[in-house]
């Protein structure tokens, strides 16, 4: 498994990248990879199938700076906090994963689920696709398959501005209020650096899929990312397909 060393980039280029290691994968031109990366600056990603303008306040995210990228895996939609949010995302053939949905979900949080418990955090996993502490949700995962790769990508809400997760988001019917069901490490009185957590994640995706191969991204996987940036997910066609 290669792992890629953690970056941070606007939501556009970071789908770009995540869809570039994809679309390599299922071509056989790089191995199995995973990696981190927090979204600079915020950013809102919507899922494949959710309608963007009833899923965001979208007046007070263009005058905030915050922006909104849809993605090509489903779920709901999720606020990435530049400052609270680790994003993870692993691309690897089907061949390599538990064939049923709900197993692969589990499978591929592992590394998650590991590296938390190294620094003495205990979380559940909840099917479909969340992991729970304390009975609130710390983080989302959302998937695709294609070509016979699966692209799993998701949150690790650290320090997250829940108040302002809840200005942003516009939940149907609010379900219940975001803070009554979301929660953070923070919240639940752990302390972590950024780059503490992320070791530690590492750490447990090597437990999972043994020893990785450190390895600086590509210029070709740089340059798919970065057109698809500019042809796909900057594009209005394309956010606001639905």
């Amino acid at each position: 498994m290669r792992y890629l060393p953690y970056r941070e980039e606007n939501g556009y280029l970071s789908m770009g990248l995540d869809e570039s290691l994809l679309l390599l994968r299922a071509n056989e031109l790089i191995p199995d990879t995973f990696r981190f990366y927090s979204f600079s600056p915020s950013c809102v990603s919507i899922g494949y199938f959710q309608s963007l303008k009833s899923s965001i306040d979208m007046d007070y995210c263009n005058r905030n700076n915050i922006d909104y990228v849809r993605r090509i895996t489903g779920g709901g939609n999720v606020f990435h906090d530049c400052s609270g949010e680790i994003t993870y995302s692993v691309v690897i053939s089907e061949r390599n994963v538990p064939e049923n949905i709900l197993d692969s979900f589990e499978f591929l949080y592992g590394g998650i689920i590991i590296g938390l418990k190294k620094l003495n955090i205990n979380v559940e996993f909840k099917p479909l696709n969340d992991l729970m502490l304390n009975s609130k949700k710390l983080s989302g995962s959302a998937q695709t398959r294609k070509f016979g790769v699966i692209l799993q990508h998701g949150t690790l809400m650290y320090n997250t501005n829940i108040e302002l997760m809840e200005r942003i988001l516009r939940i149907s019917d609010k379900k219940i209020e975001i803070k009554k069901r979301v929660t953070t490490l923070t919240n639940e009185g752990y302390n972590f650096e950024k780059q503490e957590l992320i070791k530690s994640l590492k750490e447990g995706f090597e437990e999972i899929y043994g020893e990785s191969n450190e390895e600086n991204i590509s210029n070709e996987e740089l340059n798919i990312a970065r057109k698809l940036s500019k042809e796909k997910y900057e594009t209005k066609e394309w956010n606001y397909k639905r």
